[in-house]
């Protein structure tokens, strides 16, 4: 029989889990935007096609304050839905999973320090930026954050199906564990060979967003399902 002290922290999970939901979904748009709309003002000579999102966090780029600003939002939100949403809707399932999705969303929401300059300008190399704290501390932290949300999504999906009202989401992680790694790699290859790297970066950024969101919707939905039971 369930205690009363236990129906009232389950009372009081509830709406904290709705919260939460609706800040992981809020995140992930204020982290686009801050990519979506610095580039409407980086200039003639960036593109999204062959010009990372790093970029946008460059010191030399104008209005740096906003994509900084949207990224940081943006992983503080990922963070806090993962840990504090999350975590607990999958406890004794994957706990390990939201970890992996809120660090990775605090590494991606981090912009300091800064990357000294854009390749759109001039003067600027791959080689200098790697070779500044802020470019190679920027390549390691979303190199590996990537990676980590590339290859979560598979291993959440075989865990949900143990639990009520998320094992729907089954199949559309599978596709996501699949698709993911597949993009990583496509990334890898366009940074190897400077070919279109700024639109591999971002459909994948993209993908791992939509799952995400996914994760986001859901929890929102069992929130629902719970107050109307």
């Amino acid at each position: 029989m369930t205690s009363a002290a236990g129906l009232g922290l389950e009372r009081r999970r509830r709406p904290q889990a709705l919260t939460w939901g609706v800040i992981g979904l809020l995140a992930q748009v204020v982290f686009a935007a801050g990519w979506v709309i610095a580039e409407t003002w980086q200039g003639p000579r960036y593109s999204p096609v062959t010009d990372t999102i790093s970029d946008l966090q460059a010191a030399t780029a104008p209005h740096v304050w906003f994509p900084v600003l949207c990224f940081a939002l943006g992983g503080l939100g990922t963070f806090g839905f993962a840990l504090f949403g999350l975590r607990p809707a999958l406890a004794g399932v994957s706990w390990a999973a939201a970890w992996k999705i809120g660090l990775s969303g605090l590494a991606l929401g981090n912009s300091f320090p800064l990357i000294p300059c854009q390749l759109s300008a001039h003067a600027c190399t791959a080689t200098s930026q790697l070779l500044s704290v802020g470019g190679l501390t920027d390549a390691l932290l979303s190199g590996v954050a990537l990676w980590v949300l590339a290859i979560t999504p598979f291993p959440l999906a075989r865990r949900v199906t143990s639990l009520p009202g998320w094992k729907s989401l089954k199949p559309i992680l599978l596709v996501a564990g699949v698709v993911t790694p597949a993009l990583y790699g496509l990334l890898a290859i366009a940074l190897f060979t400077g070919a279109a790297q700024g639109i591999a970066e971002r459909v994948l950024v993209v993908v791992c967003q939509l799952w995400i969101c996914l994760l986001a919707g859901n929890l929102i939905r069992v929130s629902f399902a719970e107050r109307a039971g």
